[in-house]
């Protein structure tokens, strides 16, 4: 009993192309997106660790400034450059009035013949 082959009728799903592709080109502007958005988080990350160094760094930088201006204040007090000079380690001598440079001769008073330290030519008009 030989039985004769039944041929099963050819059933087949055709891939859809214009489907697919329809799909991928409404998820692709979604996808760039979300990939574009990941990227700015992790540059906008980066940036701030960035600021945070630098202005540690400033602060830093100005707690340094100000522990060395109170040592250029404490240095050159009176009562510090009083005992440099005691002990020797500055020497002061007077100065006369012929080392003194000048570069204009002292202005003169018209009303008066009185020397004046300052002189202003525009309180003269």
């Amino acid at each position: 009993m030989n039985m004769p082959a039944i041929e099963a009728p050819c059933r087949h799903n055709p891939v859809q192309i214009g489907k697919i592709l329809r799909m991928f080109l409404c998820l692709a502007p979604l996808l760039a997106g979300g990939l574009s958005f990941v990227y700015l988080k992790n540059q906008q990350f980066a940036l701030g660790e960035q600021i945070r160094q630098t202005e540690r760094a400033i602060r830093e930088t100005r707690a340094e400034n100000e522990v060395l201006l109170a040592r250029v204040t404490s240095l050159t007090s009176r009562r510090a450059l009083q005992e440099r000079v005691a002990t020797g380690f500055i020497s002061v001598v007077p100065v006369s009035g012929d080392k003194i440079a000048r570069l204009t001769p002292p202005a003169q008073d018209t009303d008066t013949t009185a020397l004046r330290t300052a002189f202003n030519g525009a309180s003269l008009q």
